[in-house]
């Protein structure tokens, strides 16, 4: 095999403990449960390896390869053909191909021994008007991998479980040995000592994040992905087929039972966690700093969309009482709620009604909801994306609760001087500052926006001023972020500005020396998943920076999501700072 690959004890571990499952119990699903960046798809190809040479695999069998999203399709079908998979036969990487004709595809396809997929993909590989892969060459596959198989798997539907058994969950999970009281207590009190000026925390606003981030909900197998798993007979309870599932998450417990009950019928499966000598020298470590950007007309303006957002609430909370009863609507709730009442006929109907049938009171209602969800879109604007798609959006609103408010107002105002002093925008320039401090200390870095117009938009920043840049977005086809990605690899861009939700999971990027958020996420899941694209660890600490406007909402998220982050992985593998104030300046 290639000369490259050396596994780690762990991962060879993990690889013995799949093997001898198999072997010795008749297990035949494997969930391999890994935190993020400690080689869970090296140990898949480790454990196919054994397979073959033990002749599970016979030579008119198949493996398939899925994977959540088309750029970690090519990553995984390069780093197999580097590592030598094809000593043992053909590897097939299911693309767009567009021009091939379809009875090309399927030939290749059924020669081959290994087969890269995305669901979606091979979903319309098999369905379309013009079959690229056959169902007799799946019904070849002996063993299927799955990345993060149990976000591919799960669908979340319904109303949540009750607040107490998403509480004892948390107590369980990340207590150790803390009521959930005393939890929030220690949350409340850390996030006000990490301040730095200061502030005080409300203790119901930390238990509503914590309920809302770990709430008990329920779980269905995916619409999308369920036609794959009967295609592939992974379904039947007399399934010989092996299943290789990969994740890493904080918290994945109901999504495992979802598994247990449909593949493998639960006396099949077996959780691999592996173990050795070396684990802990390679798990994540994590060192947070924060670098806050001061600029009193963002924070002005945000104090006053915060203003505006404040009283829509209490319009919103009294619909709510009208629709429900209730007197507040869950924080986890409010944007879905005026998703439904700005969407659906029969919700519109109820309202109506209850104002007894006053047209001009239910339109009022409305555009009190459609307001608050302008504003939420207009902080996203303001703190992650340019001051131009700000105004633009701004002076685009004709909603007539907004037009009637004199905070509204202020803010067009605002807009106004802003454009006539034509003021810097001073996250882009503590932005450069640091990618030009980084990049002549030999440094690459990884910067992570929320929004893709961004990732273009700081490229170009970076390029203008003599930084090599690239950017990947969701976007481009998968062959072109794969291609993006690599130029960052190979030292040809110093910088890679990449959409958060794109490269969050299952993207290597240990050839980042230092990763930046513009800006904050909000999901302490995808939060860990996305820390762990730069492959920190214990002996190979490097910093994850969050630029975010001080005295903002962003700036307080920013940090209670540091503080909540660290706490609930017992702190012991992180630290937390912030920017020191002689940089201010810069």
């Amino acid at each position: 095999m290639g000369n490259d690959f050396t596994p780690r004890m762990y991962q060879l571990n993990a690889r013995d403990q799949v093997i001898h499952s198999y072997e010795h119990e008749g297990k035949t699903v494997f969930l391999i449960l890994l935190p993020t960046g400690m080689g869970k798809t090296f140990i898949s190809t480790l454990t196919i390896e054994m397979l073959l040479d033990r002749g599970v695999v016979k030579q008119d069998e198949s493996i398939l390869f899925l994977v959540q999203d088309r750029k970690l399709k090519h990553q995984l079908y390069e780093m197999a053909t580097n590592y030598g998979l094809a000593e043992y036969g053909y590897l097939y990487l299911l693309d767009d191909q567009k021009g091939i004709p379809a009875h090309m595809t399927r030939q290749h396809s059924a020669l081959a021994k290994f087969i890269f997929a995305t669901p979606v993909m091979l979903a319309n590989a098999i369905t379309g008007r013009f079959p690229r892969i056959s169902i007799e060459t799946l019904s070849k596959v002996k063993v299927v991998i799955i990345d993060e198989i149990l976000d591919i798997l799960a669908q979340s539907y319904g109303i949540a479980r009750p607040q107490e058994d998403t509480i004892s969950y948390i107590e369980k999970r990340f207590g150790r040995g803390r009521t959930f009281t005393e939890l929030v207590a220690d949350l409340k009190r850390e996030i006000e000592t990490s301040a730095a000026g200061g502030y005080e925390v409300n203790e119901a606003q930390i238990e509503e994040r914590l309920v809302r981030e770990f709430s008990a909900r329920n779980y269905r197998l995916d619409k999308r992905f369920e036609p794959i798993l009967h295609i592939l007979g992974l379904l039947k309870p007399d399934s010989e087929k092996i299943v290789l599932g990969l994740t890493a998450s904080l918290s994945q417990d109901a999504k495992i039972d979802l598994l247990k009950q449909h593949i493998g019928g639960g006396e099949k499966v077996a959780e691999i966690r592996p173990v050795g000598d070396d684990f802990e020298d390679y798990q994540p470590a994590y060192q947070l700093q924060r670098i806050r950007v001061f600029d009193d007309w963002v924070s002005g303006v945000d104090a006053s969309i915060s203003n505006i957002k404040r009283s829509l609430m209490s319009a919103l909370n009294k619909i709510y009482k009208m629709l429900t009863g209730r007197n507040r609507i869950p924080g986890d709730r409010i944007l879905l709620f005026v998703s439904d009442l700005m969407s659906k006929k029969d919700v519109q109907e109820k309202l109506l009604a209850r104002v007894g049938g006053d047209k001009g009171r239910l339109e009022f209602l409305l555009s009190s909801a459609r307001a608050y969800l302008l504003m939420t879109v207009a902080r996203q604007r303001l703190l992650e994306s340019t001051f131009q798609t700000f105004q633009k959006f701004i002076m685009g609103i004709t909603n007539s609760v907004l037009l009637g408010n004199s905070d509204f107002e202020s803010i067009r105002n605002e807009i106004a001087s802003r454009e006539e002093l034509k003021l810097p925008d001073e996250k882009e320039k503590r932005l450069l500052y640091w990618l030009n401090r980084l990049t002549k200390e030999g440094q690459s870095v990884l910067v992570l926006c929320r929004f893709v117009e961004m990732t273009k938009h700081l490229m170009n920043m970076a390029e203008q001023n003599g930084i090599p840049s690239t950017n990947v977005h969701g976007k481009m086809t998968g062959s072109i972020q794969h291609e993006r990605i690599k130029s960052f690899k190979t030292g040809a861009a110093k910088i890679l500005f990449a959409s958060e939700r794109l490269i969050e999971k299952g993207t290597d990027l240990p050839e980042a020396d230092v990763g930046i958020y513009y800006g904050t996420t909000v999901s302490l899941e995808r939060y860990e998943q996305s820390l762990g694209r730069i492959r920190s660890s214990v002996h190979n600490i490097k910093t994850f920076y969050t630029i975010s406007y001080n005295q903002t909402v962003e700036d307080e998220k920013a940090l209670k999501r540091d503080t909540m982050f660290l706490e609930l992985i017992g702190g012991k593998l992180g630290t937390l700072t912030s920017e020191d104030e002689d940089t201010k300046s810069q």
